[in-house]
């Protein structure tokens, strides 16, 4: 007999018993109504854990398949940086200890220029490699362009378009002295 059935033979047993109206027939009766009270109460629980348990075993099957995708998505790059004849290598810090890096604009030996214009910059907190290009100290809608790290948030390269202006304007005022 389950819960419910149980608690259907309580109320049954109550209604037979010869107890009238007193006052021991309206405490069996409250109890009674507190026990059916507590039997809903614990039948949501369980059907909110049921609910959740699935809910867990759909993310952990979503979790599967992403981490399946990631595995393919990494041997498909290793697979094109094999074809490209890309190494790992290419990417490692570079082997300068100035450190005022921050602010050197890629003039210092830290952060290397190659062709395409792509900046590495050693991250002065977790000593990652970040990279990125040129291209994005250009906007003109912005003064100031902060890189930050991947890994740790810290910012490893700063550009201020009106002290690089101001610098221009310098350089030409002095030339116009000579």
């Amino acid at each position: 007999m389950d819960i419910y059935g149980k608690m259907a033979y309580l109320k049954g047993m109550l209604d037979g018993m010869d107890l009238e109206d007193s006052k021991e027939k309206k405490l069996f009766a409250m109890i009674i109504d507190v026990l059916d009270e507590l039997v809903e109460a614990v039948d949501d629980l369980d059907e909110e854990q049921d609910e959740l348990q699935e809910y867990v075993e759909s993310i952990d099957s979503d979790l599967e398949d992403a981490e399946e995708l990631l595995d393919i998505i990494d041997d498909d790059l290793g697979l094109v940086e094999e074809i490209l004849g890309i190494d790992d290598d290419d990417f490692g810090p570079c082997e300068c200890d100035d450190d005022e890096c921050e602010d050197c604009d890629g003039d210092c030996d830290l952060c290397e220029y190659d062709e395409d214009g792509l900046i590495e910059v050693e991250c002065p907190e977790c000593g990652e490699v970040v990279c990125f290009y040129d291209e994005m100290l250009d906007d003109d809608d912005v003064d100031t362009v902060e890189i930050l790290c991947p890994k740790c948030d810290a910012v490893v390269y700063t550009f201020e378009k009106e002290l690089s202006e101001d610098l221009d304007d310098d350089v030409a005022f002095d030339e116009d002295d000579e």
